[in-house]
C-alpha cells in the first residue's frame, strides 16, 4: 500500500471515527469527498492500480451489504467499508474487517455486560438516542490504519 494511499486512509479513519463516534453516523458528503479522491489517487497508477482500489470497494460494499439488509449494520458502516476498499484494495480488507468486527463484538460484548449490570443496580434507563449501538465505522477504520500501518 503506497504512503499517499496510508495518509489519505488515516485522514478518512479519522473523520469517519469521529463523525461516528460523536453522532453514531457517516456523513454522505465524507464519503463521497473520499470515494472521489481515492478514485483520482487509483487513477495516477494506472489501470491496474485502478482495479485493485475498485475490486476492492466492490468488496468491501459486498461484504457489509448483506447485514445492511438485515438491518444489523447502518448504511454508513457499509459505505465506509468501501471507502477503506478503494485505499486499502482487497488484499488488505479482509485483516482489517476481521480485526475491526471482533475489536467491535468484543466491544458490544462489554456494553451488553455493561447494561445488565446497570440494570440490577436500580440505575436509570435515561441512555441517549443512538447509544446503544456500537461505533462499527470507527473500528473498521481505525483497525484498517492498523493494518496498512502494522503489513
Amino acid at each position: 500500500m503506497s504512503t499517499l494511499n496510508t495518509l489519505a486512509l488515516s485522514a478518512f479513519a479519522m473523520a469517519a471515527s469521529y463523525y461516528d463516534l460523536r453522532y453514531r453516523r457517516v456523513p454522505n458528503p465524507l464519503v463521497l469527498a473520499f470515494l472521489a479522491s481515492g478514485c483520482a489517487l487509483a487513477a495516477t497508477g494506472g489501470w491496474s492500480a485502478m482495479r485493485h482500489g475498485l475490486r476492492g470497494m466492490l468488496l468491501g460494499l459486498l461484504v457489509l451489504l448483506p447485514a445492511f439488509l438485515l438491518r444489523m449494520v447502518g448504511g454508513g458502516d457499509v459505505k465506509s467499508l468501501a471507502v477503506i476498499g478503494l485505499f486499502a484494495g482487497p488484499t488488505l480488507l479482509w485483516p482489517a474487517f476481521i480485526l475491526g468486527a471482533s475489536a467491535a463484538g468484543i466491544a458490544g460484548i462489554f456494553q451488553l455486560a455493561s447494561r445488565r449490570l446497570r440494570s440490577r443496580g436500580g440505575a436509570g434507563t435515561g441512555a441517549k438516542p443512538g447509544r446503544g449501538t456500537i461505533p462499527y465505522a470507527a473500528f473498521l477504520s481505525l483497525s484498517a490504519v492498523f493494518c496498512a500501518l502494522a503489513l
